[in-house]
């Protein structure tokens, strides 16, 4: 009988990376709607990565997970700016080295799925361009919005005392009902192992 390839082998697996660029900012809406993209295709259960980093500095998170990906595996992000800032040469440089390993990297706003080909490459560099002209284009409506709710004398942000995981409390239930590790549960909802576990810490004594 034929001996088995360690490619035939190799469990094929499906990671969703997102990242922010500000502390002020969080990886919620990217990390729901790589859930939602992996449930719909029957990706089954994926892993998450999150990262708190400027496209223009080093990316530690990023880095791993491309070490660490292999034949088969997928990497899907909401947009091919989540993957660097430095333009269209460096994203290139990332996209094939997804590809050279024999993965899979897909957008899912545009849908697009690289391959080293030039029409893939020239599809890629059109998509990264559109993407950052319409961020570009929020980003100066929320400064237009909330100079304008500033101006309204509206008091901006979430009131003293209030978490962001308050309203995410179904959500990490089922991840705890589901045996998933308070690491990977903090990755899920965009925040740092330690504030979950301070959340955590604080629903306990709310019980008491």
């Amino acid at each position: 009988m034929a001996k088995k390839t360690a490619k035939a082998d190799r469990t094929a697996k499906w990671y969703g990376y997102a990242r922010v660029s500000t502390d002020g900012q969080d990886t919620d809406r990217q990390v729901q709607d790589l859930l939602e993209y992996a449930k719909k295709t029957g990706a089954g259960y994926p892993v998450i990565v999150t990262e708190t980093a400027s496209g223009a500095k080093e990316r530690p998170e990023l880095m791993a997970m491309l070490a660490g990906v292999g034949y088969g595996d997928t990497i899907a992000v909401t947009e091919f700016s989540r993957l660097t800032r430095r333009g269209i040469p460096e994203l290139l440089e990332i996209a094939r080295t997804v590809t050279a390993k024999g993965a899979v990297l897909i957008e899912l706003r545009s849908g697009t799925r690289y391959d080293d080909s030039a029409m893939g490459e020239m599809m890629m560099s059109f998509t990264a361009t559109m993407d950052r002209m319409e961020r570009e284009k929020i980003s100066e409506r929320t400064k237009s919005g909330l100079k304008a709710r500033r101006g309204a004398g509206v008091i901006l942000g979430r009131p003293k005392g209030v978490s962001k995981l308050d309203a995410r409390r179904e959500e990490i239930k089922k991840y705890q009902n589901m045996g998933i590790n308070k690491t990977a549960i903090a990755k899920l909802v965009g925040c740092s192992r330690t504030a979950y576990l301070n959340w955590l810490d604080i629903q306990e004594r709310a019980k008491k």
